[in-house]
């Protein structure tokens, strides 16, 4: 009993000793939070994107009158502006790809295309100029 109580005094007293052993600075950060994780809709988008752009495109390819072309505008929508909005920008694009030519500015690519970013759809859809 006489042991315990030494070593308790021991400890009380040696207590203050270590309050700021630690000083400032020297703490290990804590874990950063992961920010714009991918979701399981960008990352089905994307599989099928993978695909398209893998066996489909090279056999059927040369065929989009925009830049970019649709498969790559549809990744760079997705990963602005998120799976739903970026599927609906893609469908509105390519609905209305021919009709773009009439009010979209061209660009020369080898051959003229139409030019067309999400950036310039989305600012229209909001009603940005």
């Amino acid at each position: 009993m006489r042991k315990l109580a030494a070593a308790l005094l021991l400890l009380s007293l040696a207590r203050p000793a270590f309050a700021g052993w630690n000083p400032p600075g020297w703490e290990k950060p804590p874990p950063a939070a992961v920010e714009g994780g991918v979701g399981a809709g960008e990352t089905v988008a994307n599989g099928l994107l993978y695909v398209y752009r893998s066996y489909v495109s090279p056999i059927d390819s040369g065929k989009c009158p925009s830049y970019p072309s649709c498969s790559a505008y549809a990744l760079s929508a997705i990963k602005q502006y998120g799976p739903a909005a970026g599927i609906m920008l893609t469908a509105g694009r390519l609905v209305s790809e021919a009709d773009e030519a009439a009010f979209s500015p061209a660009v020369y690519k080898g051959r003229w295309l139409v030019s067309s970013p999400p950036e310039r759809d989305m600012a229209f859809l909001a009603g940005e100029k």
